[in-house]
């Protein structure tokens, strides 16, 4: 068979004027399902592919849509991602992701350049919600966007992660078996996953009488957990609680406990900000906040598709629960450290 097949062959296999046949391949519901089913039937035959550049400027169109995180490595993003590639080929759209490392540099960057391609939305959890500068270039971007995690610019629509509600219920976990001296590790308030667990925090001390909790923000990643883990466990009077809060955290905290030569849980406690495969299967297994990647992903591009078929209904806000898985890694105050306090 050539390669060289037109839609002009197309119409005549299946005994349909050219601009019918048009009509199917660009998905016009003006064509009869008996006539749809004969051109469909054509070009499966005739393995005809329609030249997509042409289609895109005749449509302004690319069926393309950009997911712009920090690191599709981490295992929780790279969940959401697949999810979200999964909706998209279903819609006829391709997904292209692009790292970001968190910085509002590269964020400029990739938001000009998919703006030169032509992608028919973005996917983004930018670094930061404070930025003037990123939300202006946001704004003016004529597509739609849906932010991963994250409240400003209020104009755009967005599904969010309940990290309150979580980081509030792991430090209730841990006030239960007697902790009063809970460290927090998080990013910074700037992005909604920080200030919100941030909050959650805070509102859970508070109510405990602890109006002065530990909390040290400046990230999510694992460098970030082992410095700040480290630092507090070499102090004169070290936590007997660690709250990872962030997706990457984990493993620099328990490399910082480890380290120590500390046990968990008979000397430190640790809950993990989210709960991942490391979590699960360290040892001993370690509690963690949980919500479904599978469904942010999945939600995320159902807003988007919504969007492209409205671009003037209201602002479309989805926000995910959370829960408390607990495990081995949780347990009472040390006796020896009790005594001691």
């Amino acid at each position: 068979m050539s390669n060289n097949i037109t839609i002009r062959d197309v119409a005549k296999e299946a005994q349909v004027a050219i601009g019918t046949a048009s009509r199917v391949i660009n998905g016009h519901k003006s064509v009869s399902d008996a006539v749809r089913k004969r051109v469909q039937k054509a070009i499966k035959k005739l393995r005809y592919e329609p030249d997509r550049v042409a289609q895109s400027m005749r449509l302004r169109t690319t069926h393309t849509v950009a997911c712009a995180t920090r690191d599709i490595a981490i295992a929780g993003l790279g969940t959401l991602v697949h999810a979200a590639e999964d909706v998209l080929r279903d819609a006829g759209y391709t997904l292209i992701f692009a790292g970001t490392d968190e910085r509002k540099e590269r964020e400029l960057e990739l938001l000009r350049i998919l703006s030169q391609r032509r992608v028919d939305a973005i996917i983004i959890a930018t670094s930061s919600e404070e930025d003037k500068e990123l939300n202006r270039h946001l704004l003016k971007l004529d597509i739609p966007i849906v932010l991963l995690d994250r409240d400003f610019p209020a104009e755009i629509d967005a599904v969010m992660i309940d990290h309150r509600r979580g980081t509030k219920l792991a430090t209730e976990h841990l006030l239960d078996y007697g902790h009063t001296e809970i460290a927090l590790l998080t990013g910074f308030g700037s992005t909604r996953p920080g200030r919100q667990r941030i909050a959650g925090f805070k509102e859970a001390m508070q109510v405990a009488g602890n109006p002065n909790p530990i909390i040290q923000t400046g990230g999510f990643s694992a460098e970030f957990g082992f410095r700040e883990a480290s630092s507090l466990l070499n102090a004169k009077n070290p936590p007997t609680a660690i709250i990872a809060g962030g997706m990457a955290m984990l493993s620099g905290v328990l490399q910082a406990i480890r380290g120590k030569g500390l046990q968990i849980p008979g000397d430190i406690s640790l809950v993990a900000g989210a709960d991942t495969e490391l979590a699960a299967l360290a040892t001993p297994s370690v509690t963690a906040i949980r919500w479904s990647g599978v469904d942010e992903g999945r939600i995320a591009v159902h807003l988007l598709l919504n969007r492209l078929r409205n671009r003037t209904g209201p602002v479309q806000r989805v926000l995910l629960s959370t829960e408390l898985i607990k495990r081995e890694s949780s347990g009472p105050v040390p006796v020896k450290v009790a005594g001691a306090r």
